[in-house]
């Protein structure tokens, strides 16, 4: 007996997506398996919403290199960190001035993702990828250079043109991986992303160094991360062919060609047509993220005064934060994809998080444990934020929704950084204790709306977001027909969809953040207080 969906569990796909039926014309699940299908050539009807269709060899290729897309901006990020005595010593620049070009990359990225995801969902993934390495690479090779001739000045400039490249480049991997895989393994493929980008991160801060010592010049640790760059763009240009053979292998007409030219315009007011379930994901992360960050920022100077463990063994200690997510993640995107339960996963985070800031905080366990959980919490948060925002929102609209979402991760970083040094410089002997009260509070905060998002996905989406893989598929490719038959007429996904008045708010809260961020970062640069 076939099931008949209850009005709430239609709610996703019928404020988003209202024609009513699937064009027969797509590929179905079963077909996409068929590498010798005639069918295969529709796939790029739609434009990029068209991807989650594609053929499994062309989705294998697009995976692997598109993990590949920021491993060198990853490397670099986090051999300019470990590099840190080397960059003040041979700069002749103060804390201060390092805090600056630090800065320079998170600052930033409080806009640039916003605008990256916007231009994905415009020109496709092919253009906004290669572009945006491309700013990977400059921003690499003129840090390299800054190195070599000893320039403050010309450092600035350099992670600023990097910070642009490399906040963007994360918020389109995830963008296209979600549209390549909204309908299945979605939970695999960004499980993957994040270890990989956890990996790079850990081995430029392992690597950098000890380059530097082997060739006895410390430049050589930036040109190795300038080479990396390099190699990040060849997969680019990998995938861009791949993509590239799959067009070619459609002739569209003169009309279709005129469907796609229009629907290849950014309508602002759709974004106050965005669910609100999307906005509450965004207030967690906004939460979550700062805490996230401003708690890896910390790590090691708490590790030392709290414990009063000497400077090396505190590094090794802190490294602990970010062992679990190059091994969990995929695992989790496994669980994930087979047995749901997002919703579930990121309160196991969120209790974690807890645990970490009252151990390390008010007992002396040994620190590597309230590290350890911390790193947990680390790994189970974001991975089923982001695979959730990929589920609601339309494929012409990720790579916004995901900017966004990188967005409120640096605002909100941005401003609880300043906070911290605030309530650390007002406490008696300048102990974490006030510190790790404030990630307490905001934590439990955070606790009470992931709660209040169970019971909101529960209610008006018919528990999509905790559904197992059987009941998902289907619901997610009905949601993804009914988007194609919309696109490849040229019409938006949003197009019947009113705006939601209660969303003008929202965003000037989001806006109001965003310049409280600026307005912090700059008072606190020029006056230090």
């Amino acid at each position: 007996m076939d099931h008949k969906p209850s009005e709430k569990e239609q709610v996703v796909s019928n404020e988003a997506y209202p024609t009513g039926v699937a064009s027969e014309k797509y590929l179905q699940d079963g077909e996409s398996f068929k590498e010798d299908d005639k069918s295969e050539e529709v796939i790029t009807h739609g434009g990029d919403t068209a991807l989650a269709n594609a053929p499994w060899k062309y989705k294998i290729i697009a995976l692997v290199t598109a993990l590949l897309f920021p491993f060198g901006s990853h490397f670099s990020a986090s051999a300019l960190s470990a590099m840190k005595k080397q960059i003040t010593g041979n700069l002749g620049i103060s804390n201060t001035q390092y805090g600056v070009i630090s800065a320079s990359v998170s600052i930033i990225n409080t806009i640039f993702p916003v605008l990256g995801g916007i231009m994905i969902d415009i020109f496709g993934s092919v253009w906004g990828t290669l572009a945006i390495n491309f700013m990977i690479i400059l921003g690499s090779l003129l840090t390299a250079l800054a190195a070599k001739y000893e320039s403050y000045a010309l450092m600035v400039v350099a992670r600023v043109v990097f910070g642009i490249g490399s906040g963007l480049i994360v918020t389109m991997q995830e963008s296209l991986l979600s549209k390549w895989f909204r309908t299945r393994h979605l939970s695999i493929a960004i499980g993957l992303q994040l270890s990989i980008s956890r990996l790079s991160t850990f081995l430029g801060t392992l690597v950098a160094n000890s380059v530097a010592v082997a060739t006895g010049d410390w430049v050589w640790a930036f040109w190795l991360s300038f080479i990396l760059c390099c190699f990040s763009i060849a997969m680019n240009l990998v995938y861009a062919l791949v993509v590239k053979h799959l067009k070619g292998q459609v002739v569209l007409t003169e009309k279709e060609k005129e469907a796609l030219k229009k629907k290849k315009t950014f309508k602002w007011r759709s974004i106050f047509k965005f669910p609100l379930i999307f906005w509450h994901i965004i207030l967690v992360e906004f939460i979550y993220a700062a805490v996230w960050s401003s708690f890896q920022t910390i790590a090691t100077d708490l590790i030392q005064k709290h414990f009063g463990t000497e400077d090396r063994l505190a590094g090794y200690k802190a490294s602990a934060s970010q062992a679990v997510p190059i091994v969990a993640t995929p695992v989790l995107g496994f669980i994930m994809d087979f047995y749901g339960q997002r919703v579930v996963i990121l309160l196991i985070s969120a209790i974690f998080l807890l645990l970490s800031s009252g151990l390390l905080g008010w007992t002396y366990v040994d620190a590597v444990v309230g590290m350890v959980f911390y790193s947990i919490s680390l790994a189970f948060g974001p991975i089923a934020m982001i695979t959730s925002i990929g589920m609601l929102l339309p494929s012409e609209y990720i790579g916004t929704g995901l900017g966004i979402y990188k967005s409120s991760n640096n605002i909100g970083t941005a401003i609880l950084d300043v906070a911290i040094g605030v309530v650390q410089d007002n406490t008696a002997g300048q102990s974490y204790v006030n510190v790790m009260l404030v990630f307490i509070i905001l934590a439990g905060f955070g606790f009470v709306l992931i709660c209040a998002l169970w019971w909101n996905q529960f209610y008006f989406y018919g528990n999509l977001l905790e559904m197992g893989r059987a009941k998902r598929v289907v619901r997610m490719q009905e949601i993804n027909d009914k988007e194609l038959e919309l696109t490849s007429r040229g019409k938006d996904p949003y197009s019947e969809t009113p705006v939601r008045k209660i969303s003008y708010p929202i965003v000037g809260f989001f806006i109001a953040a965003l310049i409280t961020a600026w307005v912090l970062f700059f008072v606190y640069s020029i006056h230090g207080k």
